[in-house]
């Protein structure tokens, strides 16, 4: 099982721990990957390109990632709070890490169902 993200451009390497990645943006041809220790790290591809580069090289591990939309990948090992009547997205290790995002009614609800349904609901009798 793979515990990096690699991303190889030109004469670089670059190595990414998955419980270190937060979320990756988009910005316009170009990504932005933010790790836990609030470092932003632009990678050289499209986040369609990343989001074929996760499941291509991390298989099941790479499933801790969800693309939201257009522009945003997350990590929901971080998710924290999701408001949806304020479109508001929190990502957090309820520690040092805190980053405010914001998204789409639509893709909130989706998220918040998704979340829901991993919730352990108890003994139904």
């Amino acid at each position: 099982m793979l515990t990096h993200l690699i991303i190889s451009k030109g004469t670089e390497l670059l190595r990414f721990p998955l419980d270190k990645i937060v979320f990756i943006s988009s910005d316009g041809n170009y990504s932005n990957l933010t790790t836990v220790d609030n470092r932003t790290s632009l990678l050289c591809m499209q986040l369609g390109q990343v989001e074929a580069l996760i499941a291509e090289q991390l298989g099941k591990s790479g499933a801790i990632f969800i693309r939201t939309g257009r522009g945003l990948i997350i990590n929901k090992d971080y998710i924290h709070l999701i408001d949806i009547s304020k479109q508001r997205l929190v990502l957090s290790d309820c520690d040092k890490c805190r980053h405010e995002l914001t998204a789409s009614r639509e893709v909130l609800i989706k998220l918040k169902e998704y979340v829901d349904s991993l919730t352990p609901k108890g003994d139904e009798q």
